[in-house]
């Protein structure tokens, strides 16, 4: 009985070995692909919630360093730097709505969301070396911001926000909502016939543009973080007795992931103006 009880025992125990084997074979045989919204670290405090908090305090170390350069009345680079760019800026979105007024209005929202997806984007990739290349348990704890679904669906809400609340204040709210439901307007009976499924058409139209803006810059960061990881993986495997060079090999597909966050930078704020510069024109 005594046998039977031991041989039972071992039996278990050798179980769960395998099992242990099994669960930290699974967690370390391929390159970390992330889910599409954040993982939880505590709670619904998820390693997106922790990275985006992070990153917002630098922004505001940076906006201190910022507006203190330009208050300054000394010469320095930095005041050069900074004024360098509000000019650029200043330049860009002036060209973009072709006036002065709503290039200054929208001035902060536009040029605000360049530099959260720009340097957002850098922040991620540095984030995702670093737990490539030193610990994985890094991408536990922190994760690119704009690989979250939600984070660039955020930004895609203020967007369409903003949007209509452009149409509303230039048109007015009866004018705006008759413009989506039932534009029955024109010069003829035929135009005004058509206009009102054209205006059902904007109407789709807006859960579209929530979508392609989220969709869009989700889609091409997420894929980037997945790419380098498969690519660090498959190199570092291969070269694992090479002193580890599969890491110095990735280094090209991470500045080239570089120059794809500034593009998605300069998209989703080229949109931008596109989108209010639209909405204060005729509607429809």
């Amino acid at each position: 009985m005594q046998d039977i009880v031991t041989e039972h025992t071992t039996t278990k125990i050798a179980a769960e070995d395998i099992h242990e084997v099994e669960t930290h074979a699974e967690e370390h045989q391929g390159p970390h692909i992330p889910k599409i919204q954040g993982e939880s670290v505590y709670g619904f405090i998820s390693n997106t919630t922790i990275t985006t908090f992070v990153f917002f305090l630098m922004v505001l170390v940076v906006s201190i360093m910022w507006n203190r350069a330009l208050k300054s009345n000394k010469k320095s680079k930095l005041k050069l730097f900074f004024l360098t760019l509000v000019k650029y800026f200043d330049g860009f979105l002036r060209d973009g709505f072709g006036e002065k007024k709503m290039a200054r209005e929208f001035y902060g929202l536009i040029v605000g969301v360049f530099f959260i997806i720009l340097f957002g984007n850098l922040f991620g990739l540095i984030i995702d070396w670093l737990g490539t290349s030193v610990h994985g348990g890094i991408l536990k704890v922190l994760r690119p911001m704009h690989s979250d679904i939600n984070t660039t669906l955020v930004l895609s809400l203020i967007t369409l926000y903003t949007l209509l609340f452009v149409q509303v204040r230039s048109h007015g709210g009866v004018k705006t909502l008759k413009g989506y439901l039932f534009n029955y307007s024109g010069n003829n009976l035929t135009e005004k016939i058509i206009n009102v499924p054209i205006g059902w058409l904007h109407l789709i139209g807006l859960p579209a543009t929530l979508m392609s803006l989220s969709l869009r810059l989700f889609g091409n960061i997420f894929a980037g973080i997945v790419l380098l990881g498969v690519i660090w993986f498959l190199l570092a495997t291969v070269s694992s007795s090479l002193l580890e060079v599969g890491r110095i090999l990735t280094l090209p597909f991470w500045f080239f992931e570089v120059f794809v966050a500034f593009v998605q930078a300069i998209v989703f704020s080229s949109l931008m103006v596109a989108y209010f510069k639209q909405a204060g024109e005729a509607h429809h």
